[in-house]
């Protein structure tokens, strides 16, 4: 009876095995409108101590590489109908920044980047979403308000690639990003003061001149 239990037990694990010898990820489905972020685990160092997935609710989600809230990387730009009318639109040569501000405090922002998807100039599509608001957070507990090293234990691989001096404020605002993964962060005074989701393995400065010409790319 015993062996009986071992063998059992041997058989469960290994269908749960993939043809690499990886234990496959299994989604959890939906409970209350809460889900467990990232569908696919984040990529870790091997200096960097796993840290599990957060319940998140999807509308606050950071995901890495693909999305804040409800909206997607590569995603049409007929979706972003959903959040209404954008409060200002900076627009040239078919490539475009939409900014939506908070309607509680007035002062955060939504700031989404469209382009054409490619050569053909027949579709557009996000490229790259931009949040202000802590409300917004990672599976590893990052939102704005954050200091420098708070992020950098969650995302070691950041490396500064910018600066420029906000107009409003006329203070001076640092990029650290993170190419790989497909996230970068604004510093000010070694706070975070803004979140920004792209393209895995495109740098973040390479599309994201057009909101702030006056950056200084390293």
């Amino acid at each position: 009876m015993k062996k009986f239990a071992l063998l059992f037990i041997g058989i469960c694990f290994f269908s749960c095995l993939d043809k690499k010898g990886n234990i496959e990820t299994i989604n959890l489905k939906e409970s209350n409108e809460i889900i467990v972020y990232p569908p696919e685990m984040p990529d870790y160092t091997d200096t960097t101590d796993y840290v599990p997935p957060k319940m998140i609710d999807e509308e606050w989600a950071i995901i890495p590489g693909k999305s804040v809230g409800l909206t997607f990387l590569e995603e049409n730009v007929e979706k972003l109908s959903e959040l209404g009318e954008p409060d200002a639109t900076d627009s040239a040569m078919g490539k475009s920044w939409s900014t939506w501000v908070s309607k509680e405090d007035k002062k955060n922002e939504l700031n989404i980047y469209t382009t054409y998807k490619n050569s053909e100039m027949k579709e557009k599509v996000v490229r790259q979403i931009r949040i202000t608001s802590p409300k917004f957070e990672t599976p590893t507990e990052i939102t704005t308000g954050k200091s420098l090293q708070e992020i950098q234990k969650a995302y070691p691989e950041i490396k500064l690639v910018g600066k420029y001096t906000d107009e409003k404020t006329q203070k001076l605002v640092e990029i650290y990003d993170s190419e790989r993964q497909g996230i970068a962060f604004e510093f000010t005074k070694n706070e975070c003061v803004a979140i920004i989701i792209h393209t895995k393995g495109k740098k973040v400065t390479e599309e994201y001149m057009m909101l702030h010409p006056n950056m200084e790319k390293f």
